[in-house]
């Protein structure tokens, strides 16, 4: 079987955190259904999972012994009809998230069935023709460079019904306390039980990453939530080496005080890799952590930027000082009244 999703990532505009009972609030969207949400390690909220009915292609990517390119369009696609799930996600009060994810197998029919009968399925996309399900997860992974890509599932446009979902509400000041942009997570997963467990993670771009993962059986729900997790941290380190490189560091400290402190204040806690991966996939922060090593990566960078306040703060307070012996001297000596 074969496992897609992919995963938008953004801050919300607002700006402060929002409570536990504001989270759910805006995250309940749909009527009837539970908002689900986590306090430990760090607050998460989940809102109810939504299915959208989908009838359109999947991409193949090319046989072993082929020489095109993974996007490539001579490659073929197949017919999916089914439902593809979807949920908002909010981390931290503040990490706002829209995911989307569906299992893909064969269909057992040689035809299209009515919607009743997809409908008994949620979540499950069935495929009308030969499945290979390599092929299927190499091509969907680059269907947004081929030529055909407007008959394609589009998951990209179903994880962003979440977050335009969420963002529509009249709660947000629309006024985020750092200037960050997005990241877009697009992945897949075999679930082939004759194989070794296996990732590859690489970014596609200033914000595009891609993930591929071959594991043993496993619930469709359970990696898209691990998805998510690696999403979150992902942004996380892309956030804060933005500002990093906007810091001006050992140039202007007040300039990398004003740029390094909401850092601090909005990104540094957030940090609990794994927090959300089911013991299932552990493998994937096992391999993630060894290579190219993100808690590493993270640890350096905090440690950077508390360090550059600290200093920064340390040469401020020497100005100050130096700005009030300078006053006492111009005020009669160092027993004149400071003005």
């Amino acid at each position: 079987m074969l496992i897609v999703g992919e995963i938008h990532t953004a801050l919300l505009p607002h700006s402060r955190p929002l409570t536990p009972e504001e989270a759910r609030a805006a995250l309940s969207l749909a009527v009837g259904e539970s908002v689900v949400q986590w306090a430990r390690p760090v607050p998460h909220t989940a809102s109810p999972t939504l299915l959208h009915g989908i009838d359109c292609r999947l991409p193949l990517g090319p046989k072993p012994d082929s020489h095109h390119a993974d996007e490539d369009d001579r490659n073929g696609s197949l017919r999916a009809v089914g439902s593809v799930a979807s949920r908002a996600v909010l981390t931290g009060g503040q990490l706002l998230q829209g995911s989307a994810w569906a299992s893909v197998s064969l269909s057992q029919h040689p035809r299209r069935m009515p919607w009743s009968y997809y409908l008994a399925k949620p979540g499950t996309l069935e495929t009308i023709g030969k499945f290979d399900a390599h092929r299927l997860a190499e091509g969907y992974l680059v269907a947004e460079q081929r030529a055909d890509r407007a008959k394609l599932l589009d998951t990209a446009a179903v994880a962003r019904h979440s977050i335009h979902d969420v963002l529509a509400r009249p709660m947000f000041d629309q006024r985020p306390p750092i200037k960050t942009g997005s990241t877009r997570l697009r992945w897949a997963a075999v679930t082939d039980p004759d194989r070794g467990a296996m990732v590859a993670f690489r970014l596609a771009g200033n914000n595009r990453r891609r993930l591929r993962m071959v594991t043993g059986p496993v619930e469709a729900e359970e990696v898209a939530a691990a998805a998510e997790d690696l999403a979150v941290h992902d942004w996380l380190l892309t956030a804060v080496a933005a500002r990093i490189a906007l810091a001006k560091i050992g140039e202007d400290s007040r300039h990398t005080l004003r740029t390094l402190r909401p850092v601090v204040d909005h990104l540094l806690h957030l940090w609990a890799a794994g927090a959300r991966t089911s013991p299932d996939l552990a493998f994937l922060w096992d391999a993630l952590e060894r290579r190219p090593g993100l808690t590493r990566q993270w640890t350096t960078m905090t440690e950077r930027v508390r360090s550059q306040i600290d200093y920064g703060a340390a040469d401020l307070a020497a100005q100050i000082l130096d700005l009030m012996e300078q006053r006492q001297r111009q005020g009669g000596g160092s027993g004149g009244a400071y003005r």
